[in-house]
Parts: C-alpha cells; sequence; structure tokens
C-alpha cells in the first residue's frame, strides 16, 4: 500500500492498462556537475511519485509521468501557473516555496535530473507528465488555465531533451481516474488491482444507482 491513497489511485489506474509496469517513489536529484550546484540545497532526493511504462504504446503514451498532489483545498490551475511563471523561489504554499512543489518546471538543473532519471529508468525523452489531483479550484476559469498550465512553453521547455523530444503535461482529478474505472464494460473476470476491483464491487452492488435514487427523494 502507498503512503498515499492517490499514489494507489494511480498507479491502480496506470496498471489497468494493458502492458503497463509501474515503478514508485523514484528518486533523483541534480548532478554534481550542474554550473550553478549547491551542495546544501540539491543533496536531498526530490522524487517522482509513479512512473509507468506501456508496452503497447510508442511516443509520449509509452511513458507516464506523474506528481500527486492530493491537496483537499484542490489545484487552482490560475494561481500555480503565477505563481510559477512569476519568482517562484519567493511565493509560498501552506509555508512550503513554491517551487519546491514543481521544481522539475522551474528549475533547470532540477529539470535535467527529472528527464535524465526518467531516461535512464525506460530508455525514453518521450513522455507524459501528469498532474494527478484531488479536484480542480478556481472557479468558473478552472478548465480554462487548466488549458494554459498544460501548454505552458517553459515548463514543456524545461522537461524536453531537446525539439526532438515528445513531451505532455496532463492535469488529471479523481473524479476522471474513478471514472474510468466505472466505465469499464462489465465483467465477471476480477480487476488486477485494488482500486479496479473495489469499483468493480461498487457496480456490482448497485451503490451508485441507490445513492441517487435516496438523494433524488430528499426534500
Amino acid at each position: 500500500m502507498k503512503e498515499d491513497v492517490l499514489e494507489q489511485i494511480i498507479e491502480d489506474w496506470l496498471l489497468s492498462q494493458s502492458g503497463t509496469f509501474t515503478k514508485h517513489n523514484v528518486k533523483y536529484r541534480p548532478s554534481k556537475t550542474e554550473l550553478d550546484y549547491n551542495s546544501k540545497a540539491d543533496s536531498s532526493h526530490s522524487d517522482i511519485d509513479v512512473l509507468a511504462v506501456h508496452l503497447n504504446e510508442s511516443g509520449k503514451k509509452r511513458v507516464s509521468v506523474v506528481s500527486c498532489k492530493s491537496w483537499q483545498q484542490g489545484f487552482n490551475p490560475m494561481s500555480w501557473h503565477d505563481a510559477l511563471i512569476n519568482n517562484p523561489s519567493d511565493k509560498k504554499f501552506a509555508n512550503k516555496k513554491v517551487w519546491k512543489s514543481f521544481r522539475e518546471l522551474v528549475i533547470p538543473k532540477w529539470s535535467n535530473a527529472f528527464r535524465e532519471k526518467i531516461y535512464e529508468e525506460t530508455q525514453s525523452y518521450d513522455f507524459t507528465y501528469y498532474i494527478a489531483i484531488a479536484k480542480l479550484s478556481g472557479g468558473k476559469e478552472a478548465e480554462v488555465y487548466k488549458s494554459v498550465f498544460e501548454t505552458e512553453k517553459s515548463f514543456l521547455s524545461l522537461l524536453k531533451k531537446n525539439t526532438n523530444s515528445k513531451v505532455e503535461i496532463k492535469i488529471i482529478t479523481v473524479n476522471e481516474l474513478l471514472d474510468e474505472f466505472f466505465n469499464k464494460p462489465n465483467s465477471t473476470t476480477l480487476e488486477a488491482t485494488l482500486v479496479g476491483r473495489f469499483m468493480q464491487v461498487l457496480k456490482a452492488s448497485n451503490f451508485f444507482n441507490q445513492t441517487k435514487s435516496i438523494t433524488s427523494k430528499k426534500p
């Protein structure tokens, strides 16, 4: 069992896809050869929450790299985009400097270490970078800024090895993950993962339809 429930959901979602292998908590840190390497600041590892290889896919779909942010208040793409673009070293979120939550998107030496670790593990510089979140926050504009965040050129530029690299950023919510499990065709074959089996049991129990029925009867 993973320390973070969102990591468990993500890994099970990835494993539910045919021909997939996963690894979690993959540690990385900047190389000592980086010109601005700081032995005090850069000696501690960061980690990739979940890394997956999909043997039946190619290009950026072959490798999935996931950063899990299970913040209860959700993820506000507008606020985070602006904070990361404008002086991330000076701003804080929950008493933590914002760059530390997304160092691979804003600090070149960490981007390099992140990208090279992915290559070391998968032999690929092409990948899809997922940010898994509990929910989107930020009101009606959240969906618009989600797209802005996902296509931010400075983020993508740091994640790419070169102009030939194929990299995509995707923000994905728990609702989207569970919807994929729930909307799978009915099957009597047991799902291979814990989350998959749980959703399969809920479907079989008619739980969701019963819940809707009870809710609709409330005054």
